[in-house]
């Protein structure tokens, strides 16, 4: 197997397993001990490492290596408010590039979604509407940007206890996300789409406190 091939295949484990909260924050990324539980030399667990340190999820310090970090509130605000500007730069620009198709499919879905919601089954609350917003904006930078924060996004979001707590909410928001997209009106999705995360931002930085 190649070195580029062994180097990606440790990244995406060792991200999955930060991911799915397998690795708390605040873990000690040892190499060696990750080497052996992936079956692999140190060298791709290294270069995996200094990636996912260049990404913003591991910090080395001096004699003691790697670790993965544990989420602070200015990490937080930090992500969240690139997320918002990107976000809000997303919708704006969808409201007026999205297709009828859809947005038909969309709404469809969320009609499927809004009994289950009311059930209490919040599997699904409607958050493919974000990557609705990235396929219509019709900017491929932005895209590409908010795709390096992803990961973060992420992880911060399954890092904070409270986060289940809002998710009747969030489709709500998600909601009227989607009326301002089928209304055409860049302004009013540009200002669902703040609030939305401006919403997440502060549950995640009451939990953290």
């Amino acid at each position: 197997m190649s070195k580029s091939i062994l180097r990606e295949n440790a990244y995406g484990k060792i991200l999955t397993a930060i991911l799915d909260g397998r690795i708390a924050p605040g873990a000690s990324l040892r190499e060696v001990k990750l080497a052996a539980d992936l079956n692999v030399s140190r060298t791709p667990v290294r270069e995996a490492l200094h990636k996912l340190a260049a990404e913003g999820f591991v910090a080395y310090e001096p004699h003691r290596g790697a670790r993965l970090l544990d989420p602070a509130p200015a990490m937080i605000r930090e992500v969240f408010q690139i997320r918002e500007g990107l976000e809000a730069i997303a919708a704006r620009e969808a409201a007026t590039r999205i297709g009828e198709a859809a947005l038909k499919a969309l709404r469809a879905h969320f009609n499927t979604l809004r009994p289950r919601v009311r059930a209490g089954d919040l599997s699904d609350i409607g958050d493919g509407i974000h990557d609705a917003m990235f396929e219509a904006c019709g900017n491929a930078r932005l895209v590409q940007l908010i795709g390096v924060l992803r990961g973060q996004i992420r992880w911060l979001q399954s890092v904070a206890v409270g986060i289940p707590t809002r998710k009747a909410r969030a489709f709500r928001e998600h909601l009227a996300i989607l009326s301002a997209l089928e209304d055409r009106d860049p302004q009013a999705a540009e200002d669902a789409t703040r609030s939305h995360i401006r919403g997440t931002l502060a549950d995640l930085l009451k939990d953290s406190a």
